[in-house]
């Protein structure tokens, strides 16, 4: 059968994550998945920042509101914004730099305000649309007011549990749904509401939007592993769109090219706002060479993944991700 062509990107494997999910029964021969449980640790989560982490003083720390404001209020103490009703989510947060792998994505409970009810507080005037975040490292970033307004953006503080770790922005960092990490400021020491921005990264080339766009990963196997001709293999891996589809319907998994497809399990999910991660159980063929397989994603609003992507509202959707391996015989 003839090899299709198109564009490779190399497979990335998620660090290990320790949410207590029964995987498989104990034994000897149990596969190794990719990412391995729903929730990335604190420890393992990706790190990403344009200088080193900044430490922060919890107790000098403050938080002004400026600019198309009604009203103006005193800086906001941590305790100020941990005394406002609270929110509770998951939520994958990936990064812009990385659209098809692992490494740079991770998924984790999240807690905090939703910045609505803090701008509802000052009040915006009519002229304002974006919001602007000054952050303590010196990066900066805005984002529409009509994002900011969304229920679901917040000023987070904790993070699994835990008061929200310095590497990831301690005190407070922003989650914007259905963007990526550019547009999910740390460390953020002032808010301003504006008539326009150009952001850190925008003045560097960078896209202005930064939506996440659909994507599927094989965890396992890895680039040229070797797996045992005739044996079972568990190819594993994630999908995630951000909601900007409808979250993830299934996924399929290809070993002739794309000529057939066999549905994967998707063993562990929560919203569409998190990743979905799933499983495949393969019987290896007896005959040795290479192999390349092929994953694919299609979206509870009917998208599937093509070979090369789809240019579609509103939401571009990537290629396939495809890994290299080879089949030879048992050791």
């Amino acid at each position: 059968m003839k090899r299709r062509t198109f564009i490779k990107l190399s497979v990335i494997s998620a660090a290990g994550m320790v949410l207590p999910l029964q995987l498989e029964a104990q034994a000897d021969d149990v596969p190794v998945l990719k990412p391995r449980t729903l929730i990335t640790p604190n420890e393992d989560f990706y790190i990403l920042q344009i200088k080193e982490p900044v430490v922060l003083d919890a107790a000098n720390w403050r938080l002004g509101i400026s600019g198309l404001v009604e009203n103006r209020i005193a800086p906001l103490r941590l305790e100020d914004i941990k005394a406002m009703e609270s929110v509770e989510t998951m939520r994958t947060l990936k990064c812009i730099g990385d659209p098809i792998g692992t490494e740079q994505m991770g998924n984790a409970m999240w807690k905090g305000a939703r910045l609505r009810d803090l701008l509802q507080k000052v009040g915006v005037k009519d002229e304002a649309k974006v919001v602007v975040f000054q952050c303590a490292d010196g990066y900066h970033t805005a984002i529409p007011l009509e994002d900011a307004m969304h229920e679901g953006t917040i000023l987070a503080y904790e993070m699994n549990g835990k008061p929200l770790p310095t590497d990831h922005g301690f005190p407070v960092r922003l989650l914007n749904p259905g963007h990526y990490g550019t547009k999910n400021p740390k460390w953020i020491v002032s808010i301003q509401l504006a008539k326009e921005h150009e952001s850190y990264w925008e003045k560097r080339g960078w896209d202005p939007v930064a939506n996440v766009k659909l994507a599927t990963v094989i965890g396992t196997p890895g680039t040229e592993e070797e797996i045992i001709a005739g044996s079972t293999y568990i190819v594993s891996g994630a999908a995630f769109d951000a909601g900007h589809h409808g979250g993830i319907n299934k996924v399929e998994v290809s070993i002739d090219y794309g000529e057939t497809w066999e549905e994967a399990e998707i063993w562990a999910k929560d919203t569409p706002l998190a990743w979905v991660l799933w499983k495949w159980k393969w019987q290896v063929p007896k005959r040795k060479g290479p192999v390349e397989i092929y994953a694919r994603a299609t979206t509870n609003s009917g998208i599937t993944q093509d070979e090369i992507g789809i240019p579609v509202e509103p939401v571009e959707v990537l290629g396939y991700h495809t890994v290299d391996a080879r089949i030879v015989e048992s050791k």
